[in-house]
């Protein structure tokens, strides 16, 4: 199973599951499908999933723990791509599943045709922080970032802190570019790929988090223009 790219599937709505194992298996995928979320999480540590597709808010399937407990519990496993797909259209779900870090928020039923492209864009996104400084270790003040599987110590007790794929992102580069103020556009620009539609609003979600993870003195906001990485 580990020799192909791998998808999770937490759902147990029957047209969506086949049309989903359809789709994606013509893809290349394998798939395995979660009984639970609990089920999904440890599928996830056997896998190495590249994508993960859950339901939300119901007993057995809760995407947004799943992914939550993913964060909190297995930080030195592999990103993949989190996609809520349900039948729940109250929007806090929605906007908790963009706040947590997750990818995208579809309502069911699911096009066939334009998750096929979601599959494309998912897979194909480019990290442009690979781009700024190609070496895979780097350091700045008492924070030391892993590149290659997107963790950060803080120095110099080497305490791994555990933080979500677009937060290191956007911290690694506010870091690696300390001598400027990003706006927030900026900011969307250089860490999502250009297809992605994200809410300025999301910037300051994720600086929050930063700023919970590591204290108020790393990242300033200048008013009015944007943030700075503090040296």
């Amino acid at each position: 199973m580990l020799s192909k790219k791998v998808a999770v599937i937490a759902d147990d709505d029957k047209e969506t599951l086949r049309i989903l194992v359809d789709t994606l298996e013509a893809d290349g995928f394998e798939v395995a499908l979660a009984m639970d979320t609990q089920h999904a999480l440890s599928l996830i540590r056997k896998v190495n999933p590249v994508l993960v597709v859950s339901e939300i808010g119901k007993a057995n399937y809760d995407g947004l723990l799943l992914f939550e407990t993913y964060k909190k519990d297995y930080p030195y496993l592999n990103n993949f791509k989190m996609v809520i797909l349900t039948n729940n259209n109250e929007e806090k779900y929605e906007i908790s599943s963009f706040e947590s870090g997750i990818d995208d928020y579809l309502i069911k039923p699911l096009r066939k045709n334009a998750f096929k492209m979601r599959i494309v864009r998912y897979l194909n996104e480019e990290n442009p922080v690979v781009h700024v400084v190609p070496e895979k270790q780097f350091q700045i003040r008492d924070l030391h970032f892993n590149l290659l599987n997107k963790t950060i110590y803080k120095l110099p007790e080497k305490k791994q802190i555990p933080i979500q794929s677009k937060t290191f992102e956007i911290l690694f580069f506010l870091a690696s570019n300390n001598d400027r103020i990003f706006s927030r556009e900026a900011l969307i620009k250089a860490v999502w790929a250009p297809s992605r539609k994200v809410s300025p609003r999301s910037i300051d979600v994720h600086i929050l988090k930063i700023r919970q993870l590591l204290g108020e003195n790393y990242v300033k906001t200048i008013k009015g223009v944007g943030y700075l990485f503090v040296k």
